[in-house]
């Protein structure tokens, strides 16, 4: 078992510290610049959510029915100086009966919807861009996301997305290269404020580099040490040590050829009780198409009947299938073979930023080879763009038929949002003064 120093901790606050001494030590000339900027180049923050959420689960004696909104509000400001600050406020609220397990409520009857009613601050950070000259630093609770989201996300899908206490520091002075470090303090998970497992404390470093200089890919190598505080989570301590390549070619005027893979190693880290070392790796090839993108693609996280590869802090929502059977990966592990569908439907006036999504899967487990399952879904989504922002329609439905592993899970989405567009406050006084 590896670890980096004695538990290898460095506070954000500290971390922000040294960050102020670069600053002070690089010793720029910094030019007149008004105060103002932090006003006008503001950005607010309204985002609005409806969702009904059906879940048909034959392991539960009721189906679960779950109306909720949420209403996320803020403001990011503009720089002085390349510094800024940035807030959000979350109010999730369910609407009707409460027919559905949000997890924390006791009603086991019902499947679970991970929505429970709260209210918490989503974000709040400090901000600094090129101030030293191509670097970024991030200071606070904010939403980070890795790439594709496999590693460290935001899942947006659920109404509470993920959250992290951390600080986040990018350098882009190399060109077409980011080097990153981020040091995770704790996770704000989707169960929200009231759930003992909704917030995690932790003690967490990742590594991050993209390579953007070739034509045909990019490259990015990372490293991702989950060290959590809590006893009952030292079974998720683990490092990662992986690489992902991400690119696409011409086939023609309209044709284009898409490709994507991924390896990653973990091992045990820090308090885990368990000895192992597992693999990772994913493949998705595919072609494109004036806008419709078809994908085939194979995922494996190895198991070896005790422990498995996991990845706790990704958006687990977008892989393995949308009824979210394997949000924890199985100790035997598991084998995904998928194909995936976008198809944009050529229309104007009210069909026109319409598109259609489509979705198969098949999944055994690794270690033995046993038929879990498989699962389809299919969505339609319209987007109603306006000066101010865009209303969404979203219509989604998914089928898990279980054979070794978990039960029968049918559920239906049905999404109502509106985002406001990322204008500044000096754009909408512009537009009110016209």
């Amino acid at each position: 078992m590896i670890t980096i120093g004695p538990r290898a901790g460095l506070s954000a606050v500290a971390a922000l510290g040294m960050a102020c001494g670069l600053i002070v030590a690089a010793g720029a000339a910094w030019a007149d610049e008004d105060w103002s900027n932090l006003f006008f180049d503001a950005k607010p923050v309204l985002d609005i959510r409806y969702r009904y959420e059906f879940v048909d689960q034959d392991a539960a004696s009721k189906n679960a029915n779950a109306n909720t909104v949420r209403t996320r509000a803020g403001l990011e400001t503009g720089r002085f100086h390349g510094f800024g600050a940035g807030f959000d406020f979350e109010w999730i609220e369910a609407i009707g009966g409460v027919h559905f397990n949000d997890t924390i409520n006791g009603k086991t009857q019902y499947p679970v919807v991970a929505d429970p009613d709260d209210w918490q601050v989503n974000q709040l950070y400090l901000v600094s861009r090129d101030t030293i000259p191509g670097t970024t630093f991030k200071l606070g609770r904010q939403e980070i996301v890795w790439d594709n989201s496999r590693f460290i996300g935001n899942v947006a899908f659920r109404q509470n997305e993920q959250t992290f206490d951390a600080f986040r520091g990018t350098v882009m002075a190399i060109p077409d290269t980011e080097i990153e470090y981020t040091y995770l303090e704790e996770v704000h998970r989707v169960f929200g404020t009231h759930s003992p497992v909704g917030s995690l404390g932790m003690r967490s470093h990742g590594f991050r580099g993209k390579y953007t200089g070739l034509d045909v890919l990019s490259i990015t190598p990372f490293a991702l040490l989950l060290d959590y505080n809590a006893a009952s989570q030292s079974a998720f301590d683990s490092q990662s040590y992986g690489l992902l390549l991400e690119g696409s070619h011409p086939l023609g005027e309209d044709w284009k050829l898409l490709y994507a893979g991924s390896v990653a190693y973990q091992t045990d880290y820090a308090d885990n009780p368990e000895d192992f070392g597992l693999w990772y790796y994913r493949i998705e090839p595919g072609v494109a198409y004036s806008g419709a993108k078809l994908g085939l693609g194979y995922e494996v996280l190895q198991g070896n009947g005790t422990s498995a590869f996991q990845t706790p802090l990704a958006t687990l929502h977008k892989f393995n299938g949308p009824t979210d059977q394997f949000l924890t990966t199985p100790p035997d592990g598991l084998e995904d073979l998928y194909l995936s569908a976008m198809v944009p439907v050529p229309a104007t006036g009210w069909l026109s930023n319409l598109s259609i999504s489509a979705g198969y899967h098949q999944f055994w487990a690794e270690k033995g080879g046993s038929h879990y399952g498989s699962e389809w879904d299919v969505g339609l989504f319209k987007k109603f763009p306006t000066e101010f922002g865009a209303f969404s329609l979203g219509v989604q439905y998914a089928s898990y038929n279980a054979d070794s592993y978990s039960s029968d899970t049918d559920k239906l989405w049905l999404t109502l949002q509106f985002q406001l567009g990322p204008k500044t406050v000096r754009d909408y006084m512009d537009m009110a003064a016209d």
